[in-house]
């Protein structure tokens, strides 16, 4: 068999850093739309946080009291005051807007013509130089005076995006494709469970223009003697036509550890990717949805550094209301090992956030860790309680990189991982294969619904925000994982994290042992 191998290169790296890609090929018209994506400054944050901290703990006897969506939305929301003075704002310029329903974000349409003016700046188009893709943008806008107490930051017309590419590795021909959800099975020791419980939920999250072909799906069931399960809804854009490897492989393989669990498939798609703004839009979909899933599987991934504080801070506590609501959200730790710069370590983010759990990847063996997985410690996030002891074991292992490469007291990445390359899938009719965190994110985040399935039918809540649980079980119940002791996470002339017995920045605690994990749940 004829099996191209593709890496998933989801790294989709947003800023001012991004601007060279893209040429000013003239002004604006008045006409041309520009949305403004508005942070509402909100109430009750302390709240948040603390109530947080309580239902995630699971030595708090507040674990797990989770609150709904409404609760929520009456509970941390837009400050009165500030909704008032940006909807007045709006209106008395002639801006059209909507709302989300807890009044923390506002996402305003207006045309070129009314943002200079408002913005005090001209706005230009611009030209990718790559894909020819068209934006509109001004380099020069600051928030408005009046507004400026009120926001916690305003996005969609000064951001410039990095466009990335697929890139193909090699082609193999010995008929040996590494990884199929038979092989997971084993590994994993899933036993081929299958959920039974009716409010059992996952999802994914997509973006990049990136669609699934039902009919794909069907033909990998069907492949792997596995449920035949259509995806249960799509929110967004989903251009069957017109299928990506990326989504194909999301559905595919969450549908595979997670066995008839209803998905959902989130996607935010333009024709141009608009980075921080479709992260933002696909939060606040689900921050506006009642009936969110349980667990969300994200692969996005930018350069920590190229996003503004106030936006990581504020993506932080929205994190916070997925957990304190009981929903799960597992991201992608990168494909670019260390990420090397400057004889640096370059985190990535989100999968750096204290309030997401990080999957890493290891090689298709199940016992050497991927040398492109991400991993690392966080330059802008301090090391959360949660992950102290097992990062303070690493640190005095004797095999961490000199501390001059990274920032030991930051968060630590990934948390736990799965196989990452090699990961047959259907696309377009046709088997090939495909590597990346991007193969390991769903396939663990399928391991979390089906966990979650055994605690609802035993009348319990679902997992939420994982990482203290995930750090207890790694510690107290060693099996739970399937610990990684080889291999490392190297860049360019960085070294990278070696793996060694129990946590460590290139697999976290490892790969998940279904069968004993399904007995601490």
């Amino acid at each position: 068999m004829n099996v191209a191998i593709i890496v998933l290169l989801c790294i989709i790296a947003v800023g001012n850093a991004a601007r060279i890609e893209w040429d000013q090929i003239g002004s604006a018209d008045e006409g041309d739309h520009v949305r403004l994506m508005i942070a509402v400054k909100q109430a009750n944050q302390d709240w948040l946080k603390r109530k947080f901290a309580a239902v995630s703990d699971p030595e708090s006897p507040d674990y797990g009291q989770y609150l709904t969506m409404p609760q929520l939305w009456n509970s941390v929301y837009g400050k009165s005051e500030s909704v008032s003075k940006i909807v007045g704002f709006l209106s008395s310029n002639g801006i059209t807007y909507d709302m989300t329903q807890d009044r923390s974000f506002i996402v305003a349409h207006t045309t070129v013509a009314v943002a200079s003016n408002i913005f005090q700046a001209p706005f230009y188009l611009y030209q990718h130089k790559a894909n020819r893709g068209s934006i509109v943008r001004t380099e020069t806008a600051a928030i408005p005076a009046e507004l400026e107490d009120h926001v916690d930051f305003i996005i969609g017309h000064n951001t410039f995006p990095h466009v990335p590419r697929l890139r193909a590795l090699r082609s193999v021909h010995d008929g040996s494709l590494g990884v199929t959800p038979n092989s997971i099975d084993t590994a994993y020791n899933l036993t081929k469970y299958s959920a039974t419980n009716p409010n059992s939920s996952q999802a994914i999250a997509s973006f990049l223009k990136q669609y699934f072909k039902p009919s794909d799906l069907e033909l990998f069931q069907k492949q792997f003697n596995l449920p035949i399960r259509p995806i249960a809804k799509v929110e967004g854009i989903n251009k069957e036509s017109m299928p990506g490897m990326e989504a194909s492989l999301d559905v595919q393989y969450i549908a595979a550890t997670g066995r008839d669990i209803p998905t959902w498939f989130v996607s935010i798609s333009h024709e141009v990717n608009h980075g921080q703004e479709d992260f933002l839009l696909w939060v606040m979909s689900q921050l506006n949805e009642t009936s969110s899933p349980w667990v969300h599987s994200v692969s996005y991934g930018d350069v920590e550094s190229s996003i503004p504080l106030d936006y990581k801070e504020r993506v932080n506590t929205e994190f916070m209301k997925f957990g304190i609501t009981g929903r799960s959200i597992l991201i992608a730790a990168g494909d670019s090992g260390v990420s090397c710069t400057n004889r640096k370590f370059s985190p990535d983010w989100p999968t750096s956030s204290p309030y997401a759990t990080s999957v890493g990847g290891t090689e298709s063996d199940g016992a050497t860790a991927w040398t492109s997985g991400g991993g690392g410690f966080s330059n802008t996030y301090s090391q959360p309680q949660y992950q102290a002891d097992a990062v303070a074991n690493y640190l005095n292992s004797g095999v961490a990189p000199a501390s001059s490469y990274f920032n030991s007291s930051g968060r630590a990445y990934p948390d736990v991982s799965a196989f990452a390359t090699g990961f047959e899938i259907v696309f377009r009719g046709n088997n090939i294969a495909v590597s990346g965190t991007s193969c390991s994110t769903p396939t663990f985040a399928g391991v979390i619904a089906a966990l979650n399935d055994i605690r609802l039918n035993n009348n319990k809540p679902p997992l939420g925000f994982l990482n203290p649980i995930l750090y207890k079980w790694g510690k107290e119940n060693p099996n739970a994982f399937n610990d990684i002791t080889k291999g490392s996470n190297p860049s360019g002339l960085c070294p990278g994290f070696k793996a060694t017995n129990g946590w460590d920045p290139a697999t976290g605690w490892g790969s998940p042992n279904f069968g004993v994990l399904r007995t601490l749940v």
